[in-house]
């Protein structure tokens, strides 16, 4: 198996952050925080609002590129 480095994280961050959400649910669930029923609520609650921030920032970078795009003007 393949070592991941920094920039497979880094191009794979929403998978990341998905993945450390789900875990930090399963958690609350084992320490009786929250139940089980909340946890299956709210994960794909979180894993949409992770997606959405993704899609703004990735807007904003096109964004940026457009209109600061480095070309001649002529």
């Amino acid at each position: 198996m393949k070592s991941r480095s920094v920039k497979d994280y880094s191009n794979n961050w929403v998978q990341t952050a998905v993945a450390i959400v789900g875990l930090i649910f399963t958690i609350l669930v084992s320490l009786g925080v929250i139940t089980p029923e909340q946890s299956a609520e709210g994960l794909p609650v979180a894993t949409s609002l992770i997606t959405g921030v993704s899609s703004v920032i990735a807007g904003v970078v096109f964004l940026i590129g457009l209109f600061f795009k480095g070309g001649s003007t002529e």
